[in-house]
């Protein structure tokens, strides 16, 4: 990668969500909650809520998908309820930490720093904790393909402000989340695919910690 993408790379990427066949459109009123759902698909929000309020951490390696090349990159990431920590490998020195609603990009080779507040990026909606899925968020939509479920996610009161897709294998009966999708108010995308996925290994928090100043 060339230096003169490095400073762009991660804000470019999440500004904003990969364009794939978002399910719904970014304008209308939303209604906080999931209670317009078929009952099949609120029993399924139901049970998404729960396997992520249960989950103490995740580790997979990660494939990031843009729309350019400048915008690929793969890595480890690291969740638990409210943080996460994304490792890149490509680009090589790229680190992302989020939680508390902001989200700081670290560039070790140009030594720059960059923060995103996330109280309005759909990102957000992943590191609240308790996750509650009937408080400020609306469920907008349920899909299902062969053994994986998706929901997205709007806020409640203003879902042009972007779109949150959350993917999970689901193999009898059992979730693991295994893919992020996203845009925001300027339609702008990011992707993640998680893969070599570990869940509920121990995980200290000092690796979320935000480097001092």
């Amino acid at each position: 990668m060339k230096p003169v993408f490095r400073a762009k790379f991660l804000s470019a990427f999440f500004a904003a969500a990969v364009p794939c066949a978002l399910p719904l459109a970014l304008s209308g009123c939303a209604v906080s909650g999931y209670s317009q759902l078929s009952g099949t698909k609120q029993a399924d929000v139901k049970r998404i809520e729960t396997y992520l309020n249960n989950l103490h951490s995740l580790e997979a390696s990660f494939a990031q998908n843009g729309l350019g090349s400048n915008q690929q990159g793969d890595g480890h990431f690291v969740y638990v309820p409210g943080a996460l920590r994304m490792d890149y490998e490509i680009p090589a020195g790229l680190l992302v930490l989020a939680h508390d609603e902001k989200l700081m990009m670290i560039d070790s080779k140009s030594e720059a720093v960059t923060q995103l507040s996330l109280k309005k990026n759909p990102l957000g909606y992943l590191l609240r904790h308790p996750l509650n899925f009937n408080e400020n968020v609306e469920v907008s939509d349920v899909r299902y393909g062969s053994d994986t479920v998706q929901i997205s996610l709007a806020q409640a009161d203003n879902p042009s402000q972007g779109l949150l897709t959350l993917q999970f294998s689901d193999v009898r009966g059992k979730l693991s989340l295994v893919g992020i999708r996203g845009t925001d108010a300027q339609h702008r995308h990011f992707g993640l695919s998680l893969y070599d996925v570990h869940e509920n290994v121990p995980v200290s928090k000092e690796i979320f910690t935000f480097p001092s100043n």
